[in-house]
């Protein structure tokens, strides 16, 4: 049945597409070259150019190169943590972490050069507000790991060693986007082989048991 309300020969109308503001613009650029080259060897007028704007808007929407920086970590991090978070999958306990664990070096690997950044540069981001929230993000991905270990109410020693056993991970992961000197298949064995003796020794759960 036809429209009765469009004559003969009219043609639908077609909503036009809103274009991306300037203040989107700087935030996509700056999210593709923090992540390519890392913090420190990104200027304001590479991403004003990446974003095709003039150089003073970036400081008009964010004050500094800083605050820029910060809202590019915080979304970021929603994003990682919305992959992160959903990658627990497989029907073991190791499965699931496992799975956590590639998911997260998919994410790494697409920020390598922002990752290796942060990782030596504690100097720059040790404190303020990028470090918390990327400090935040692990924080849930911990919790999100003892649920999966069956572990409610996880005592101060339980995370004192998950944490480490984190950053054992995490070290292993800067070796393999910094320098390739070990496999992706290197980082989850090895990682998965350290937490074996936590959960044998501190955690008190067996990596073979089905997923809650």
């Amino acid at each position: 049945m036809k429209n009765p309300t469009r004559s003969a020969g009219q043609r639908p109308s077609v909503l036009p597409i809103k274009k991306a503001s300037g203040k989107e613009r700087l935030l996509d650029a700056a999210e593709a070259l923090f992540s390519r080259n890392g913090f420190l060897e990104v200027s304001a007028a590479m991403i004003a150019k990446e974003a095709g704007v003039a150089h003073g808007l970036l400081f008009h929407h964010f004050g500094s190169m800083e605050a820029l920086y910060a809202e590019v970590s915080r979304t970021a991090v929603r994003r990682m943590d919305e992959v992160q978070l959903n990658a627990f999958r497989g029907d073991t306990v190791r499965e699931q972490i496992g799975s956590f664990l590639r998911a997260h070096m998919r994410v790494i690997k697409q920020r390598q050069g922002d990752a290796i950044f942060r990782a030596r540069s504690f100097d720059v981001v040790g404190s303020g507000d990028v470090a918390e929230v990327w400090h935040t993000s692990r924080l849930k991905a911990i919790e999100r790991i003892f649920e999966v270990l069956g572990i409610a109410t996880p005592s101060m020693k339980m995370r004192v060693c998950l944490r480490g056993w984190i950053g054992f991970y995490d070290q292993l992961v800067l070796g393999w986007i910094a320098d390739r000197s070990l496999k992706e298949s290197e980082v989850i064995e090895w990682s998965l082989r350290q937490l074996d003796h936590l959960a044998a020794e501190v955690l008190c759960v067996d990596l073979e048991h089905p997923a809650r």
